[in-house]
This record gives structure tokens, sequence and C-alpha cells, in this order.
């Protein structure tokens, strides 16, 4: 069993602040791929619109509606769907408004994330400089970009007056 990793639920490390469960990072699986489970409130965002270099990024929804951009093209989600996102696609993803979302999500091959997931709650109160960010999102393979209509999209969450948690991963 070297080379086989088992994280049980109660073993998890979980980043309170982001509903956060990190299961397996790139060293725990050979470089094979990292996953974690992430829960969202209704409406809640999940990341604002980017893309990785050098993995594809799978959503496996556990429970209730996941909303994404994929490229230019919103779609909608529900519990047992899947979305596989290769690498240098523009993604973006939140819980539909009045549905939460429960995803476990895989990016592989694996990039160790779990110092990013860690700092992530920083990054979202703005408590880092712009160049560290842009060091932190260069070694974690995180490229943010535009996206009008993902921008649309969340504002029309926020205006029905679902909070929208705009701190955006």
């Amino acid at each position: 069993m070297a080379d086989t990793w088992v994280r049980r639920e109660e073993d998890a490390e979980v980043v309170e602040e982001l509903s956060l469960w990190m299961l397996a990072d790139s060293s725990h699986t050979n470089g094979v791929l990292g996953a974690n489970r992430l829960l969202l409130q209704a409406g809640a965002a999940g990341a604002k619109p980017h893309y990785h270099r050098q993995s594809a990024e799978a959503f496996y929804v556990l429970g209730g509606t996941l909303e994404m951009l994929v490229d230019s093209s919103l779609i909608s989600v529900g519990k047992g769907g899947y979305v596989v996102v290769p690498p240098g696609v523009h993604h973006a993803f939140g819980a539909a408004a009045g549905d939460l979302a429960d995803l476990f999500i895989t990016l592989t091959p694996g990039i160790e994330r779990f110092e990013y997931f860690r700092l992530l709650p920083k990054v979202l109160r703005g408590e880092l400089p712009e160049q560290q960010l842009t060091e932190i999102h260069e070694r974690y393979d995180v490229h943010f970009v535009d996206s009008p209509a993902w921008d649309a999209a969340r504002a029309l969450i926020r205006g029905a007056g679902i909070p929208a948690a705009d701190a955006q991963r």
C-alpha cells in the first residue's frame, strides 16, 4: 500500500472559512491528482474566472446546483452532474441562487495546492500585497481572466438578494 492514499473525513484538514476539506495533494498521489470537497452556501461564489495551464479540473456535484462559466458558456449542473475542464479553458463557478453546491473537485495532474488553500482566506481578505499574490497564483497555476458574462450572471444573484459571497477563490 505504499502508493495508496487513504484520507478519512475525520482526518481531513478543513479550511473552515471556505468550507473546504483538503483530501489529497499532489504529493499524496505521486503527482496524479489533487482532490478536495467544497461546500458553497446558496448563491455563494466559488471561484472567479480563471484557467490552469498545467491541469484539468473536474467537478462532481454531490448536492445542490452548480453554476459555471466554461469559456463563454454559462451552464448549470445539478446533483450527480460531472464537468471536466481541460487545461487552458477559462472557467468560474458558484452555487445557484437559492441552492447550495456541494462539490468534489479534482485537479489532474496534481499540483501541490494545500498551501494555496491555507493562504486563500488571507488572499480573500486582501491581506497580501499584489506582488505576493502574483507569485502565489503563478506557483499554484491559477491564472485569472476577465469575463463580463460571468460578472453579469453573478450580479443577477446579488440583485435577487442572494448573498453572493463576493470573496471568490
